[in-house]
């Protein structure tokens, strides 16, 4: 694992787009990047690691994106995790779609390496920024109940 302790996901069956972003990302914000060909191989990898943040196709043979998605909010594990659609196709539809299953941004195929980075960075910003303040509630919380005082925030 990287020395800033992220982790990201690629899954799409295109192999030249999952080396592309793990590239971009590795390169430019020293995340690690694992990658998966399929849906099924992305949420085998989620479930054996520690992933914040998952890039994913819509158009794949076998379970799409959407499918994938649905697979991940299902699952008590892994629904928390914030999931960026990539796409070659922004239509209304779709991206009301992506919405609608839980995606927290949608990004069109070919990407821009900077709109890349400056997505992703967004999100995760966005997503951990409020696991960590949860953490430091409940931190606070316990502070007090060790004293001797309630949890009365």
């Amino acid at each position: 694992m990287t020395s800033n302790g992220i982790t990201i996901l690629v899954i799409d069956d295109d192999d030249f787009c999952r080396q592309m972003a793990k590239g971009i990302l590795t390169k430019k914000l020293s995340y690690e990047v694992l990658t998966a060909p399929s849906g099924m191989d992305g949420v085998d990898i989620l479930k054996k690691n520690t992933v914040h943040l998952v890039l994913l196709d819509v158009s794949m043979p076998g379970w799409d994106g959407f499918k994938t998605l649905s697979v991940i909010r299902e699952n008590v594990l892994l629904k928390e995790i914030p999931v960026i659609m990539l796409t070659a196709s922004a239509d209304r539809s779709s991206v009301i779609r992506a919405v609608q299953y839980g995606a927290a941004d949608y990004i069109r195929k070919p990407f821009d390496p900077d709109e890349l980075v400056n997505r992703v960075s967004k999100v995760i910003w966005e997503h951990w920024q409020d696991e960590s303040l949860d953490a430091l509630t409940l931190g606070i919380d316990d502070l007090f109940r060790n004293l001797g005082g309630g949890s009365d925030f």
